[in-house]
């Protein structure tokens, strides 16, 4: 939910849609998938009050690798079920996605993605640059190759024993993006002079690997700066959100929207010099004349 919020903070113009397996869900997280949750803050700063956090939520079938070998050269049973991903391609109803990982958060929206004239783009993996990192995706659904995908993820082939190993093994000729868009720290290594210089273009920043930000806490032991950084950068989205001490409910936010439709009467009374002078109460922004 922090990279909706993320991508909703930043300024998206685009509809955001949601992939969620029901059965390792419960009932309320799905909703709370639909609602945006407002900050005091928040709602004084802006000019209306979207309801929606995601535009659409899809229910998709897991799917198990259930030849995990490959996983634990990684140390990484716990992505067997990345094969799901392969469900993105099903979803013809759009002509192009911009896929992002649950473990990212954006710094500024990529909308312009949208315009490339590519069916597939990626950002190469710190790790093997030959390889795409398959956290940041730009697709164009076609059963084609869902079919393709499918059937190697039946057979459990990926070098890695995961959606990134079997999404290269099936896309070799990848548009190539930039590091800017899918930027992953490591609490271990970071080339900090060009982090330095290339910080004010950076899109969206991944969390790769098994800890996360959530999870390892608000101070890391023994990570770099830069890490401590990025890693404060999602904490930022989660505090806006979600660490307050009330929290701002649908019917609050209803009741204020209609509250600040009765403040913007507009007054007129003449002035000194006989002209007209207005005044309106601007949705909390104060008198402006």
């Amino acid at each position: 939910m922090v990279l909706a919020h993320s991508l909703r903070d930043s300024g998206t113009k685009k509809r955001l849609a949601v992939l969620v397996t029901l059965d390792s869900l419960d009932s309320v997280t799905v909703e709370e998938l639909k609602v945006k949750t407002w900050s005091l803050v928040d709602l004084l700063l802006v000019d209306s009050y979207p309801q929606k956090l995601y535009d659409e939520i899809i229910p998709v079938d897991r799917i198990f690798n259930k030849s995990p070998a490959n996983l634990y050269l990684m140390n990484r049973p716990d992505l067997a079920s990345t094969f799901t991903k392969i469900a993105l391609w099903r979803q013809t109803r759009f002509r192009k996605i911009v896929y992002i990982d649950a473990d990212v958060v954006t710094l500024r929206a990529p909308d312009e993605l949208f315009k490339l004239e590519t069916t597939f783009a990626a950002v190469p993996d710190i790790g093997w640059p030959d390889c795409f990192n398959s956290g940041v995706l730009v697709i164009s659904p076609n059963m084609g190759d869902y079919y393709a995908l499918l059937a190697l993820a039946q057979r459990g082939i990926s070098f890695d024993g995961a959606d990134q190993g079997m999404l290269n093994m099936h896309f070799r000729d990848w548009h190539r993006l930039s590091f800017t868009y899918n930027c992953t720290p490591s609490g271990n290594y970071q080339y900090v002079p060009a982090y330095r210089h290339f910080q004010s273009s950076i899109s969206m920043v991944h969390y790769i690997g098994p800890d996360k930000p959530w999870s390892m806490g608000r101070e890391v032991k023994g990570a770099s700066g830069v890490y401590e950084e990025l890693s404060g950068r999602w904490w930022a989205v989660y505090d806006r959100h979600y660490r307050v001490s009330v929290r701002v409910t649908r019917s609050l936010i209803l009741t204020l929207a209609a509250h600040n439709r009765v403040e913007r009467r507009v007054h007129v009374r003449p002035n000194s010099a006989g002209a007209t002078h207005c005044a309106a109460a601007r949705k909390g922004r104060g008198f402006e004349s």
